[in-house]
């Protein structure tokens, strides 16, 4: 069996910030949805269901919960609770807040996808962490790596 770089975070430690970050960004994202009234009236479902509306409103409040923390620590709230951070692969150093947010987050939405039926794009994601670099593919993507915070 291949050895797992010591500086590399444990998989059920991702698993779990995963998990915190799945239910605090829809939570928070609702309770804006809510306090802004984006989808309390029927005219926002007027022509269909207001995709776009609610990915902005996803987005922004993923940027809310987290984009502090990932311009100073390359952190989520989930990470930050279990002590993990987002690291350039071949520097070590926090990652360049472009790829946080433009590379790596496109992959958020992944498992709130699997609600809607695509359970497989989270399976392909996470299959890279069976790998000796303990990497999803969103982390080969933007070039990052989960380590244990100082």
């Amino acid at each position: 069996m291949s050895e797992v770089p010591q500086s590399t975070a444990r998989i059920w430690a991702r698993a779990v910030a995963n998990a915190i970050d799945i239910v605090l960004v829809p939570t928070f994202a609702l309770f804006l949805m809510l306090v802004t009234g984006a989808l309390e009236s029927a005219v926002a479902y007027a022509d269909g269901f207001p995709y776009i509306r609610v990915f902005f409103l996803g987005v922004a409040s993923y940027l809310i919960l987290n984009g502090w923390l990932l311009w100073h620590r390359g952190q989520t709230l989930g990470k930050y609770f279990l002590r993990l951070k987002v690291v350039n692969f071949q520097t070590q150093q926090k990652a360049d807040l472009w790829k946080l947010i433009f590379l790596r987050a496109l992959f958020f939405g992944l498992p709130h996808a699997a609600l809607i039926g695509f359970w497989y794009l989270v399976l392909l994601d996470w299959v890279f962490l069976i790998g000796k670099d303990r990497r999803c593919l969103h982390d080969y993507v933007a070039g990052t790596q989960i380590q244990p915070a100082d």
